[in-house]
């Protein structure tokens, strides 16, 4: 919380002295998977899959210079991801994550109509719970499945590169609507073992902005 807290610090001064802020509040899909080089030498055998979870999250943006915006955020995002091989069974790893970002907005002008921008920047993580499931074929028996913590197994931080885009449409001069497509690139093994593999994850959020100071 420390590390939260020191991150996020100088920013909160500085918003009084960069003009109006704009705050949002989204919610959406999060698409998730993790990638790691040593999957690679099973393809064929092991069927890779994605986690879909949620990601819900609050932001502020501060008119930087021109067009340009700085989005600090924070969001709850459900990452992970399944595999599974014929005949064998199958395992899942669930994880959750508080994600704080900073990304960088370049869009058209705000003038109370529609405005559609790019966004870039870094991010972190911060786990907050982890659970594996895995389950064996048994054949005609059925199966067994059987469920644990993998918080053990797994960095407590993670961070990488975000970039997608967005849309936002003005409905009245206190109210704006939302649309974002971003992908969010781990940059850092999840595990302490080599080739543990780095989060990738793709999200759709929609939500609201609304303005305040200024």
């Amino acid at each position: 919380m420390r590390r939260i807290i020191a991150l996020l610090l100088p920013l909160l001064v500085a918003a009084p002295l960069m003009g109006q802020t704009l705050v949002g509040v989204r919610a959406g899909l999060n698409r998730s998977t993790v990638s790691a080089e040593g999957l690679s030498d099973l393809e064929g055998l092991v069927d890779l899959d994605a986690r879909m979870g949620m990601v819900v999250g609050v932001d502020a943006a501060f008119p930087l210079a021109g067009a340009i915006e700085l989005r600090v955020g924070g969001a709850y995002a459900q990452k992970g991801f399944s595999a599974s091989a014929a005949g064998l069974g199958s395992i899942s790893g669930n994880a959750d994550y508080l994600q704080l970002s900073a990304l960088a907005r370049m869009g058209t002008p705000r003038n109370g109509g529609l405005s559609v921008g790019v966004l870039l920047g870094p991010w972190s993580g911060f786990l907050l719970s982890c659970n594996a499931v895995a389950s064996i074929d048994l054949g005609e028996l059925g199966s067994v499945s059987d469920s644990e913590s993998c918080g053990d197994d797994l960095k407590g931080t993670d961070f990488g590169i975000a970039a997608g885009a967005g849309a936002e449409l003005a409905v009245s001069e206190g109210l704006t609507l939302a649309l974002d497509l971003i992908y969010w690139m781990g940059l850092a093994d999840t595990g302490d073992l080599p080739d543990s593999g780095k989060n990738r994850s793709l999200a759709i959020q929609a939500g609201v902005v609304i303005p305040f100071g200024g």
